[in-house]
């Protein structure tokens, strides 16, 4: 269908500057004079590279996009080169360029992504642009579209290229020291900075199976009697494993949770303990507790498309989700916004499993409310360890003066 619009387009404009050209012409045969053949003769080159324009082969062009590299991290430079080629030297004013990206990246940017350039003879090109301060998230360049033009508009062309790639952009973090609590007293609590000691050989009964649990806990021989997974559980210790529960509201300071989340997965692991996540927003993502490499790069990815698109209240959330009573971790909660039904959740897991810490993370310049400031207060006196977070402070997050 955009063929043939685009043939019979060509058609319409063709026949346009044969009647410019005849009519210029009959101007100059009927008036005569110096000033009627002038303008014919200034028209005529101009009518007739339009005429040829108008059947220029548009695939004699060849479009190329690189990347220094694909993945980056929240903040930095990314530098995109075009590359346009043509087989003949066919003059041409000008081409004008456009890269076709995803929208989430022509949203979060201020770059055009159309570019004019003049190649008149030239049978190579290279144009560069550069995104300052790539915003985190995953972006999508889908092709390259180049239209040619006369100088007067007469004719238009243009031609799209599949040229697609693709860019991750990771969350920016901020290098931190976890310390995780051994144990808690009336008086504070006690941090070690040693890398953390696993040991759970001791094993004094079994249980149905709950996601995290490792594959190598499963009683083979309890699961054939009960026809279901069943675990083995262990001599419960003080652990140093993290389930990270974030908050995806929609909040305009959601980047900043979704940093502090990365640096806190980052400092974690760093410790020698495992980490998992639980997010939801349109769809719910539960990453088991692990450790390593692998696990830092499956979380991040997660956090570089993550949205704050959750569709129900983060407290209707915690209710709903039995993964958090069966949990023998640390439980961390990010939050941007603390409400009274948030409170009341959180403090309800605290009394069954212990320790849960809660993060009210905020802008550098944003303020926290005196609302909040009494849940917070509420919170500390129902035993969840809780502590208000700016952007730009995230290495005071475990400070044990800060609690």
């Amino acid at each position: 269908m955009k063929k043939l619009k685009g043939r019979t387009r060509n058609i319409f404009r063709f026949i346009f500057l044969c009647t410019l050209l005849l009519g210029s012409f009959s101007y100059a045969m009927f008036q005569g004079g110096f000033v009627s053949w002038f303008l014919f003769g200034s028209f005529l080159p101009l009518a007739c590279y339009s005429v040829i324009l108008l059947f220029y082969p548009l695939f004699d062009l060849s479009v190329h996009r690189e990347f220094k590299q694909k993945e980056f991290n929240a903040g930095e430079k990314v530098e995109v080169t075009l590359k346009v080629t043509r087989r003949n030297r066919f003059p041409l004013f000008f081409l004008l360029v456009e890269d076709e990206v995803s929208e989430n990246l022509k949203r979060k940017t201020n770059v055009p992504f159309k570019f004019l350039l003049f190649p008149i003879f030239s049978k190579q090109l290279t144009y560069r642009y550069v995104i300052d301060k790539m915003p985190r998230g995953e972006y999508f360049f889908y092709g390259i579209k180049v239209k040619v033009g006369d100088l007067f508009g007469f004719v238009q062309k243009e031609i799209s290229f599949p040229e697609e790639d693709y860019v991750l952009v990771y969350p920016s973090y901020i290098e931190m020291v976890y310390e995780p609590f051994e144990n808690q007293f009336e008086q504070g609590m006690t941090a070690t900075k040693d890398k953390v000691q696993r040991d759970s050989t001791m094993a004094i009964s079994i249980r149905q199976y709950v996601p995290g649990d490792r594959f190598s806990w499963i009683n083979w021989k309890a699961t054939a009697r009960n026809n279901d997974i069943m675990t083995k559980e262990f001599e419960q210790r003080q652990t140093h494993d993290v389930l990270l529960i974030l908050d995806r509201t929609p909040h305009e300071q959601f980047d900043i949770a979704v940093s502090f989340a990365a640096s806190i997965i980052r400092s974690v692991l760093k410790k020698g303990a495992e980490i998992g996540l639980f997010s939801a927003g349109d769809k719910k993502e539960f990453f088991p507790v692990q450790r390593g490499e692998f696990q830092q790069r499956t979380l991040f990815y997660h956090l570089a498309s993550v949205e704050d698109n959750a569709t129900l209240e983060f407290y209707k959330i915690i209710e709903s989700e039995n993964i958090f009573q069966n949990q023998n971790r640390v439980l961390m909660f990010i939050v941007n916004t603390l409400h009274q039904a948030t409170v009341e959740k959180i403090s309800a897991i605290s009394l069954k499993k212990g320790q849960v810490i809660l993060f009210v993370v905020k802008g550098k310049n944003e303020k926290i409310s005196a609302q909040e400031l009494e849940l917070i207060e509420t919170a500390k006196r129902r035993g969840v360890i809780t502590k208000s977070i700016y952007d730009g402070e995230f290495k005071n997050a475990f400070g044990r003066e800060e609690w």
